[in-house]
């Protein structure tokens, strides 16, 4: 819980008051409303309040006590803390609100069972506790806090969890926790351990608590570049930069590739916000030149009046690896410089783009209407005047790049290999007239575009994020 300094009146920013933690009389400087301070008695860091000002103070929090039954299951015990303040004094109440009981099955497995406190019936009842509002925070039914820690080790002792680096863990970031998935994680991963003593803090986090897929841990291997799939040369680089999941995974594929500048590569992505894998521009030049060549030419165009096309780099980004698979695919040379670094990206881009005809045979054409019979009518949605619109044929989708001068066009044979999928955000007043035209990869809007490439205004974000959670995602969870 917080800590207070109560004092009467400030002179000179001078006053002697009481701590709300220890209870001890104290002189301190620097006082004054809101301020921060440390208790001379006690070590506690806290906030000076005037007696005069104190109005309502009112603090609550959760914690979790782990604790192992006679049984061998472990239970986690969810208390609920509140603390009032009448005068110098706080008023605390406590109580137990949940429990959770953990077992290993045979298969491996972790089962638990969750148990709420009914106050009005004065009763323990199985399942977690009933909120009228599911996605609204209610403070009740609320699971996630902080941790107990001094018991661990004994409570942890001769179960599967005995080496849970929870503690460890727990301590570094000092915040509240969901116990749960750490001690789910932990028999799912069997080098949890290895990565938290190491220093890998934010990647185990990603490993309990977000449900990361499409990372390749080796964990049948005891060193640590092993394990991770680097070069041993990586390892005090990512532990430095506390690396996620996401930048461990594209990182791996530059290992896997043996790049030279990998750790370059890597700091400049994540100065630069940019979460994917860039190999395939690398495959027709270096690092540096690559690196030197996109910053160059976003200052660019970055700079020029009323062009907000290129408003991330990100989206230049994306872009250019447009620019060089049209390149590729028309069969330029990959290793001219004048085809690989143009002056003007936007301009070459478009120009590229401009001389691609499409010619679809027959054969395509079937494959692209299959893929909208089988989601035809499964991703409607409808709201604040816009729409989601399919396209019909082929040439629906060629129509559309012209009408908004950007290269959707190029993308009808990944859509006829399943590899992306390209619908219309279309305005319910004109819904025959192109407004943004959509890219959907799995389960996510991988980018919105409306005339000549522009960024799609905050309306029409509201409404994709909206369309992504309700449509995309609900409709995957649904089945």
């Amino acid at each position: 819980m917080p800590a207070y300094f109560f004092y009467d009146r400030a002179k000179k920013g001078q006053a002697t008051g009481i701590c709300t933690s220890c209870g001890h009389e104290a002189a301190l400087t620097g006082v004054k409303h809101n301020a921060k301070g440390v208790c001379p008695h006690c070590g506690r860091s806290l906030t000076m309040k005037p007696r005069g000002r104190i109005g309502r103070l009112y603090d609550r929090e959760t914690f979790q006590v782990l604790q192992r039954t006679k049984t061998g299951e472990l239970v986690v015990r969810i208390i609920k803390a509140r603390c009032s303040y009448y005068g110098d004094r706080p008023g605390t109440l406590v109580n137990e609100n949940a429990r959770e009981f953990y077992r290993l099955d045979p298969d491996g497995h972790v089962r638990c069972d969750s148990y709420y406190y009914a106050y009005g019936e004065s009763k323990w009842k199985q399942g977690d506790r009933p909120v009228m509002f599911p996605y609204q925070y209610h403070f009740e039914a609320d699971t996630c806090g902080h941790v107990y820690v001094r018991n661990l080790p004994k409570a942890l002792s001769g179960t599967p969890w005995e080496y849970c680096p929870i503690q460890q863990f727990y301590e570094h970031f000092h915040e509240p926790m969901q116990m749960s998935h750490f001690l789910v994680a932990h028999i799912e991963h069997p080098k949890l351990e290895h990565l938290v003593k190491v220093g890998f803090y934010s990647l185990v986090s990603d490993l309990a608590y977000r449900g990361y897929h499409g990372l390749k841990l080796d964990e049948s291997q005891n060193r640590t570049h092993r394990i991770l799939g680097i070069g041993a040369e990586d390892v005090d680089f990512l532990r430095n930069m506390d690396v996620s999941c996401s930048a461990l995974k594209t990182f791996q594929g530059y290992c896997n590739r043996n790049l030279k500048d990998r750790q370059r590569l890597l700091t400049w992505q994540l100065a630069q916000k940019i979460d994917r894998d860039v190999t395939p521009a690398l495959e027709f030049m270096t690092v540096h030149k690559f690196i030197r060549y996109v910053d160059r030419q976003y200052r660019l165009l970055k700079g020029q009046t009323g062009n907000w096309r290129y408003n991330s780099m990100l989206t230049l980004l994306m872009e250019y690896e447009d620019y060089l698979e049209m390149c590729r695919k028309q069969k330029y040379d990959m290793a001219n410089s004048f085809v690989l670094f143009p002056k003007d990206l936007q301009r070459a881009h478009d120009r590229v783009a401009q001389r691609i005809k499409i010619k679809a045979d027959a054969q395509m054409r079937r494959d692209f209407k299959a893929v909208y019979k089988c989601i035809m009518g499964q991703l409607d949605f409808e709201q604040d005047g816009m729409k989601i619109v399919y396209p019909a044929s082929l040439d629906d989708v060629v129509a559309e790049g012209h009408a908004l001068h950007h290269c959707v066009g190029n993308y009808v044979e990944r859509v006829a290999q399943k590899k992306t999928m390209i619908l219309f955000l279309r305005r319910c007043e004109d819904v025959d007239k192109p407004y943004f035209t959509v890219e959907v990869q799995g389960r996510k809007v991988a980018q919105v575009r409306g005339m000549e490439n522009k960024a799609a205004p905050p309306e029409v974000k509201r409404f994709m994020d909206i369309w992504e959670k309700r449509v995309l995602q609900g409709r995957a969870k649904a089945a």
